[in-house]
C-alpha cells in the first residue's frame, strides 16, 4: 500500500487505526459534554447542572464551546487542525498582529494549494504524497484564518457569519484551493489510467535478439474521456455536499444558537433548544454530516492519493456517494422542519410523529404546558 517495505504499511495502518480511535473517543466525550453540562459555559439562568470545566484550556479544547458547526465539522478539522491552529496562534501571537488579517491568511493558503496541486499531478508517488502534506497545511491555514477572525471578534467556538465579507472570501479561497487540487488529480489521472487499462503487445526482435523470447510487453492505454468523466462524479459530490452542509449549518445555527425568547434561553436546562441539542435524532444528523461534508470528502481524496488508490476510490464512491448524500440531505430537511415546528410552535399536535426519531416532541409539549411559555411567533 505504501511501498515495497511492508513495515511502512503496518506503521501507516496502525497510525490510521489510532487516529480513528481518537476521533471516536472525542465524539464520545463530546456526547457526554452535551448530555451532562449546560450547552453554553456562561449562563444567567440556573440550569441545575455543574459548569463544564476542562483539564486543558478551553481555547485549545474543541468541545468546551458546543456549536452547531462544531458538531457538523469533519473530525480531522475539529479535533486536530483547529486545536493546532489555536496553539500556533498562542505561540506566535498572530491574532495580536494587526498587519496579519484573516483574509491575507486565506489568500496565502490558495498559493499553498496551487503548489499541492502541482505535486499531486506528478507521476512520482513521493511527490504526490508531498502534495498531500502541502494540502493538509493549506487546511490548517484555513482553520487558522477562522480562529484569528473569531479571536478578534471575541466569538467562542466554531461559528459561521453567513453573508459577511470574510465568509465570502474564505469560501472563495476554499473553492480555489480545492480546484487546484482537482486540476492536479485530473492531470495525474489523464496520464495514469486505471491499472486494468493495459494493452498487450507482441514481443519484437530488437538488437539482434531472437523473436522467440516469450516476453509480453505492455503499454498504457490513455483514454481521453475516462479521466474527466470520472472526476465529474466527484466534483458533483463536492458541490452537493458543500451546498447541503452550509445550508443546514445556517438553518440550525439560527434556530438553536439564538435566544428566541426572553424566557426560553439556550442555557436553560429545560430549554427547547437544549433538548434538541441532546436528542438522538440531532446527533444522528450531525454525525452523518461529519462523514459526508465538503472537507471530509476532500480528506478521503487526500487519503486515496497518499495510499496510491485513487482509481479504486473513485470506482467505490462513484454512485454510492450520491446515494448517501441524498439520504443525509433528505433526513436533515425532514428533521429541521420538525425541529422548526417544535421551537416556534407551542401548540404541538401528535399528528406528526415518526416513532422515536423525534420523540423529544413529547418532552417539549410537557415543558411548554407545565411552564406556561407564551406562544412563539
Amino acid at each position: 500500500m505504501l511501498g515495497p517495505n511492508a513495515v511502512c504499511s503496518r506503521i501507516f495502518l496502525a497510525l490510521l487505526i489510532l487516529t480513528l480511535s481518537y476521533f471516536a473517543y472525542m465524539n464520545y466525550i463530546l456526547f457526554i459534554r452535551v448530555r451532562d453540562y449546560p450547552i453554553r459555559r456562561e449562563t444567567n439562568v440556573t440550569s441545575g447542572l455543574p459548569e463544564y470545566k476542562s483539564r486543558i484550556s478551553c481555547d485549545i479544547n474543541p468541545i468546551c464551546d458546543v456549536t452547531v458547526k462544531g458538531m457538523m465539522m469533519d473530525n480531522p478539522n475539529h479535533y486536530l487542525l483547529t486545536p493546532l491552529a489555536t496553539i500556533t496562534d498562542r505561540a506566535l501571537g498572530i491574532s495580536d498582529q494587526s498587519w496579519i488579517s484573516p483574509n491575507a491568511i486565506s489568500a496565502f493558503h490558495v498559493l499553498v494549494a496551487m503548489a499541492a496541486g502541482k505535486c499531486v499531478s506528478s507521476d512520482s508517488l513521493s511527490e504526490r504524497r508531498f502534495g498531500v502534506v502541502l494540502f493538509m497545511i493549506r487546511s490548517w491555514l484555513d482553520d487558522l484564518d477562522g480562529h484569528v477572525a473569531r479571536q478578534r471578534k471575541n466569538i467562542r467556538g466554531e461559528h459561521s457569519e453567513f453573508g459577511s465579507l470574510g465568509y465570502w472570501i474564505d469560501g472563495l479561497c476554499d473553492f480555489l484551493g480545492v480546484t487546484f487540487l482537482l486540476i492536479g488529480i485530473y492531470y495525474f489521472m489523464k496520464t495514469n489510467p486505471p491499472r486494468r487499462g493495459y494493452q498487450k503487445l507482441l514481443p519484437t526482435q530488437e538488437s539482434g535478439k531472437e523473436f522467440k523470447t516469450g516476453i509480453v510487453y505492455k503499454k498504457k492505454i490513455l483514454s481521453g474521456r475516462e479521466a474527466p468523466k470520472t472526476l465529474l462524479f466527484i466534483i458533483g459530490q463536492l458541490i452537493l455536499s458543500s451546498a447541503g452542509w452550509n445550508r443546514y449549518i445556517s438553518l440550525y445555527q439560527d434556530l438553536l444558537e439564538s435566544e428566541i425568547s426572553s424566557t426560553v434561553q439556550l442555557s436553560n436546562e429545560n430549554s427547547i433548544q437544549t433538548i434538541v441539542f441532546r436528542s438522538a435524532s440531532f446527533w444522528a444528523i450531525t454525525l452523518s454530516w461529519t462523514i459526508v461534508n465538503f472537507h471530509a470528502i476532500t480528506d478521503y481524496l487526500l487519503l486515496a492519493i497518499f495510499t496510491d488508490r485513487l482509481w479504486e476510490y473513485f470506482r467505490s464512491v462513484r454512485y454510492v456517494g450520491y446515494i448517501f448524500l441524498i439520504i443525509v440531505i433528505g433526513a436533515s430537511e425532514f428533521h429541521y422542519r420538525n425541529v422548526y415546528a417544535c421551537v416556534l410552535d407551542s401548540t404541538i399536535t401528535p399528528s406528526v410523529s415518526v416513532s422515536e426519531t423525534i420523540n423529544y416532541r413529547r418532552d417539549l409539549s410537557f415543558i411548554l404546558s407545565n411552564q406556561n411559555y407564551e406562544t412563539l411567533a
